[in-house]
């Protein structure tokens, strides 16, 4: 029987990033390892097509770059270098952001005097390119990593390496013939980011939606608790698991931004690939503000991979109580004042299809109803 299509899984380095492409039946058969050996070789054919734009000054934290163009059948890789050195020649590269079309996967490096460190290719969402479909992306220039977002949506993030894209001196396109860049300062990012969805309120777990309701919920998407998450209420998260279950996280924070980094009150990550031969995945419990704070770390999840599930996060009088599938998984006592959660973000391997708030029961599992 042919194969029509291929699923790729890809390398991990982050806790809940990981995401599934799919590779049409015309590149079944291509060999990668040969692909990351050459691509130098294949770029090369770009290189007579490419935009580069002069720093007039060096990069600071808040930096943002913007860039647009079309990919073409002819060109079917592309790529966004910030870098040093001559931009025509061997320069240093200190972010290499390498768009390839046909393999559906991006690829981050750093090159210095002439070598090329460790690729990543993992990102927060699924591959955003296609050919002869306009893109625009940002880049923000971040204390510690460079922020990757595609069409206004969070696509990746990139560590400095050496040399760090503070010292750059311009920033390039290549492999797009109508490529623009912009270089400028935001305070908020992604600059081009639709304002979050509100979470609806509704009167009991089981209440249907409101018809005014605007169903936006996406994977990775980050919603407005306007009036917070008040005592005594839950908010519940209905949606899939990835079939190829990695990791995810439920965040409770003080603004609905990627960055400046918001604080985060409850932070609720769940890990399958740790022990992943144990019945069990582990929930690890935490608080970012400004920095992490002691983790607690419990293996309480017990979760099927590509089944639906249901998280309910509760606010108590002193903590905050999480369970999964009516399973209490753990509980964070308050690092912060409970008042000031004002948004909730869902990433990595669980897709929801509904969040809301609504009262907390006195528990959260239902009685069995009798004939």
């Amino acid at each position: 029987m042919p194969v029509e299509t291929l699923s790729c899984v890809r390398c991990v380095k982050m806790d809940y990033d990981v995401q599934e492409g799919t590779i049409s039946r015309d590149f079944i058969e291509y060999d990668f390892a040969e692909d990351a050996l050459d691509f130098e070789t294949q770029l090369a054919e770009a290189r007579d097509v490419k935009f580069t734009q002069t720093l007039s000054e060096h990069l600071s934290i808040g930096a943002h770059i913007v860039c647009t163009g079309t990919p073409s059948d002819d060109l079917p890789w592309f790529a966004v270098n910030i870098g040093t050195g001559d931009p025509d020649g061997r320069g240093d590269i200190a972010v290499h952001f390498n768009v390839r079309l046909p393999q559906c996967y991006v690829v981050r490096n750093t090159r210095r005097h002439d070598k090329w460190g460790i690729e990543e290719t993992t990102a927060f969402r699924l591959f955003p390119f296609k050919m002869d479909r306009p893109f625009t992306i940002e880049v923000l220039i971040e204390e510690k990593e460079t922020l990757w977002a595609v069409d206004g949506e969070h696509y990746c993030s990139y560590s400095h390496r050496n040399p760090s894209p503070f010292a750059a001196t311009w920033v390039q396109v290549a492999g797009v013939r109508n490529a623009t860049l912009k270089v400028d300062k935001i305070a908020e990012y992604p600059a081009l980011a639709a304002p979050p969805v509100e979470v609806p309120f509704r009167q009991s777990v089981d209440a249907a939606p409101e018809l005014s309701e605007k169903n936006s919920w996406r994977p990775n998407v980050i919603a407005s608790l306007s009036n917070g998450v008040p005592e005594g209420q839950q908010i519940i998260i209905h949606g899939r698991l990835r079939p190829l279950l990695h990791s995810f996280a439920i965040d409770l924070m003080d603004y609905g931004r990627e960055w400046p980094y918001p604080n985060v009150h409850v932070h609720v990550n769940v890990r399958a690939h740790v022990d992943s031969q144990k019945d069990r995945q582990l929930v690890v419990l935490n608080a970012w503000l400004g920095a992490w704070g002691p983790e607690r770390r419990q293996r309480t999840a017990r979760l099927v991979p590509g089944d639906k599930c249901t998280f309910r996060i509760i606010r108590g009088g002193d903590e905050w109580s999480v369970y999964a599938n009516d399973v209490l998984i753990g509980e964070l006592e308050y690092r912060a004042a409970p008042a000031g959660v004002k948004a909730i973000r869902v990433r990595g391997d669980f897709y929801p299809d509904d969040i809301f708030l609504c009262p907390a029961s006195n528990s959260p599992i239902r009685e069995e109803k009798t004939a």
